[in-house]
């Protein structure tokens, strides 16, 4: 377990490939640290009881911490720790963060719950539950920006036609943008949230087969994995990423395989240095491998990137690539059964909804307004 030697003893931070049931998996190590109490007493909960709980379960506690991580780090925070106040105004500028994204009132609501666990099994300072302020805070910040009204409004989709657009308007230029376009293509392709993109690895991904496997999914209660389709221009878009990848800029010689720049295993989309060219190091089992990936912030603005990018004036967001997949499939006449496989969905509620939008396209109205040219 990572130690922190300031005044203040900082939450240990899991990294995203946990839920595997072992202690390294949650930054734990066999060295001989002292653990502070509050280390200790975050030890003695995951040993005794998170350790054990479903693996979904504890997938989206970890996932949800580590966004939190990942924004105090980028933002030069401490983290959470003993000291309230640090913890309160370090929660408040989180949530004001989450406002500016297009992440639903629950989802916001869920990431706080999260945050509220970890403190409570470290024993540390809770704002979250103790702090009028923090509280009111939240409520009104959520209020401003809508959040309630937009957890009821549907991703606006992103059909194939879009995705055309975006293609054929968008010249990559940079590791950046080849790294966009090949995210875009393939969370249309594979019908992705955004938390399953960010756990795609390089090993996951089979161009004999055309299919990425997706390991860990809100869908998949079994925890085995679901594979998606993945079309062949996807793959190309992906291998020119992975080539401009492993290419020194400064020597234009190809990256040994063990640069931690290059990308040879491990997590495929990670993040990209100002100067577009190459990617932030990452090591699989190094402790700091959350500055190199991506995160729910990174994701939705690459989306808005591309949108400006290709003049599309939809707001597309992360989501928009899933819900347009499977209204695009819809249209074009794919069976129920054909769009839960498409997508991993376990009920054919969802995907019916799609199937029935996509049959109002196809009904009566539709087809005497187009022999009226209407």
């Amino acid at each position: 377990m990572t130690i922190n030697h300031r005044s203040h003893q900082t939450l240990p931070v899991p990294l995203a490939n946990t839920a595997e049931g072992s202690d390294d998996a949650y930054g734990v190590t066999s060295e001989n640290h002292a653990y502070s109490s509050a280390d200790q007493s975050f030890q003695k909960y995951f040993t005794d009881i998170f350790s054990k709980l479903p693996y979904n379960t504890q997938r989206a506690y970890i996932s949800d911490y580590n966004e939190f991580s990942i924004f105090c780090k980028q933002n030069n925070f401490q983290g959470l720790n003993n000291s309230f106040t640090n913890n309160e105004e370090c929660i408040k500028e989180y949530v004001a963060l989450l406002c500016q994204t297009p992440l639903a009132y629950r989802t916001i609501k869920r990431r706080l719950s999260a945050l509220s666990k970890f403190l409570g099994m470290a024993k540390l300072p809770n704002p979250i539950i103790r702090s009028v302020y923090l509280r009111d805070f939240i409520r009104l910040s959520l209020i401003e920006n809508k959040k309630f009204r937009m957890s009821h409004k549907q991703a606006v989709p992103l059909t194939i036609e879009m995705v055309e657009q975006i293609n054929n308007k968008i010249i990559p230029d940079s590791l950046l943008e080849l790294r966009d376009l090949a995210i875009i293509n393939l969370m249309f392709d594979a019908l992705l949230r955004a938390d399953e993109l960010v756990r795609v690895c390089i090993e996951h991904v089979s161009h004999r087969n055309n299919t990425v496997l997706v390991v860990s999914s809100k869908s998949d209660q079994s925890g085995e994995g679901q594979y998606r389709y993945v079309s062949s221009s996807t793959l190309s878009m992906i291998n020119e990423y992975i080539n401009e990848a492993n290419i020194n800029p400064s020597t234009s010689l190809p990256r040994d395989q063990n640069d931690p720049r290059s990308i040879s295993k491990g997590v495929l989309f990670r993040r990209v240095n100002n100067h577009k060219t190459a990617l932030h190091p990452y090591q699989e089992t190094h402790s700091a491998n959350q500055d190199a990936v991506l995160n729910y912030s990174s994701i939705y603005r690459l989306w808005q990137r591309i949108a400006v990018r290709a003049g599309i004036q939809e707001n597309i967001t992360p989501h928009s690539g899933r819900v347009g997949g499977a209204v695009s499939l819809a249209e074009d006449g794919a069976s129920l059964p054909e769009l839960q496989l498409a997508g991993g969905w376990q009920s054919p509620e969802m995907p019916g909804h799609y199937t029935k939008q996509a049959s109002v396209k196809r009904g009566g109205m539709a087809k005497l307004s187009s022999k009226h040219k209407r």
